[in-house]
């Protein structure tokens, strides 16, 4: 099956979401729509169209990083660099295994780079949960901020891996 991102609406069943992270999955069934109904983040869902139940999604913040640590090449030479936190990124047990997590982050980022073509930022940052976290944004260009639990890449550099450039054009392949 095919998944297409969606921002959480009501009609979706959040109850049954299990990924194996509890905290995860505590979130998006107890904090998801509030965050969202608040502003302080976009949740999106990939859902089952039938039945409505989520089967993986992530959260999108805007957020602020201090330069401390961070190559100068990421930090455009400011002392405060704009971004986007991937807040939440998870994917059902049902669904897991397939590679699908590859596509989820992939998602996230195409939404992350279209909103900075539109409204600026430089990064993209994740907190990993834990060791297969880390190793899973590390695989996908990440690097961690030192000393943290913190993973970032440009979101120039993040666009590379969607095939578009950061002012939106669509590279050939």
């Amino acid at each position: 099956m095919s998944w297409t991102s969606e921002l959480l609406a009501e009609h979706h069943q959040l109850a049954e979401f299990s990924c194996g992270k509890p905290e995860l999955a505590v979130w998006l069934a107890s904090h998801a729509r509030r965050a969202q109904r608040q502003g302080t983040a976009r949740v999106y869902v990939w859902a089952d169209p039938d039945s409505g139940c989520v089967v993986g999604y992530y959260a999108l913040a805007p957020t602020a990083v201090g330069r401390a640590g961070l190559p100068r090449s990421a930090t455009g030479g400011v002392s405060t660099i704009p971004g986007h936190l991937i807040a939440k990124l998870a994917l059902d047990q049902s669904i897991q295994g397939q590679g699908l997590g590859t596509a989820l982050l992939l998602d996230a980022i195409e939404v992350v780079v279209e909103a900075s073509r539109r409204a600026g930022g430089r990064l993209i940052v994740v907190d990993a949960i834990d060791s297969a976290a880390a190793s899973f944004y590390a695989a996908h260009g990440f690097r961690r901020l030192a000393d943290t639990n913190r993973w970032h890449i440009t979101v120039a550099q993040a666009a590379s891996l969607t095939g578009t450039s950061q002012d939106g054009a669509i590279r050939a392949p």
